[in-house]
């Protein structure tokens, strides 16, 4: 009688580890006003440290969660045209072991992840399965993925964008996901997510631009994602936009 194989462990290198390292000691070189704008040394009763200091467990953990939401921006900004991310897909459910070997397209492996499941709970809530160590935030939450599994989200994702397919140009999934991760992390801060205007200085004249504590804290986190994206001729992110679906639940600011 044919029995489901068991999960193997992946012995090649998830393609989001040097991201996802990039990210990550980036974020650890500018740590300081980083953490400062989350309040995190406020939070803690604790003075900002010298350069040259060694991060604390704490700070890691903190900059860990931040580099895990730009890694996961950063694949989704992949570009892959519909009709290839579906052929790819329909492969994968035919033959998951196209997964284990860890050289498909990001995008791909996206797409899966926002369909995986272990069991029955809600699709994607186990996303960083698919991922690999190098995005989770605490020790232990990662599972090998099982074949069914895989086969399992791949055609649940088919058929997702099949029926979610419109005409036209996508919007940016790096947007929306960095408004969702970076926005819960600032959350904590327990600092108010409002849109504002600010008095700044243009060609000798004062303008009203767009501003406030969530800001300054997305212009220092999203700078090593965008000159990732830079690198790579990618669909920039936006402070504003980010900022925008951030506050879609929340008072606007007079």
């Amino acid at each position: 009688m044919p029995t489901l194989a068991k999960a193997q462990l992946i012995e090649r290198e998830s393609p989001w580890g040097a991201a996802f390292d990039r990210m990550y000691l980036e974020l650890c070189s500018n740590r300081t006003p980083i953490l400062t704008a989350l309040g995190f040394y406020a939070e803690h009763d604790l003075s900002p440290p010298e350069v040259s200091a060694i991060p604390t467990k704490d700070e890691e953990e903190e900059l860990r969660q931040i580099a895990s939401a730009l890694t996961v921006a950063a694949a989704a900004s992949e570009i892959v045209s519909t009709g290839v991310l579906v052929a790819t897909l329909l492969k994968v459910s035919k033959n998951p072991n196209l997964f284990f070997a860890r050289e498909l397209p990001q995008p791909v492996e996206w797409a899966i992840a926002g369909d995986y499941q272990r069991g029955d709970e809600p699709p994607g809530t186990h996303w960083r399965d698919i991922w690999g160590d190098q995005v989770a935030t605490n020790p232990g939450e990662v599972e090998q993925p099982t074949d069914v599994n895989i086969v399992k989200a791949a055609r649940a994702a088919i058929a997702r964008i099949q029926e979610t397919r419109k005409p036209g140009r996508p919007y940016n999934q790096a947007d929306q996901i960095l408004a969702v991760r970076l926005g819960a992390i600032f959350r904590r801060s327990g600092q108010p997510i409002r849109r504002g205007n600010e008095p700044v200085m243009r060609r000798g004249k004062a303008v009203l631009v767009e501003g406030g504590p969530v800001y300054d804290f997305l212009e220092l986190v999203l700078k090593p994602l965008r000159a990732y994206l830079r690198e790579r001729h990618l669909a920039p992110v936006t402070t504003e936009t980010i900022v925008r679906l951030i506050t879609d639940d929340f008072p606007k600011a007079s």
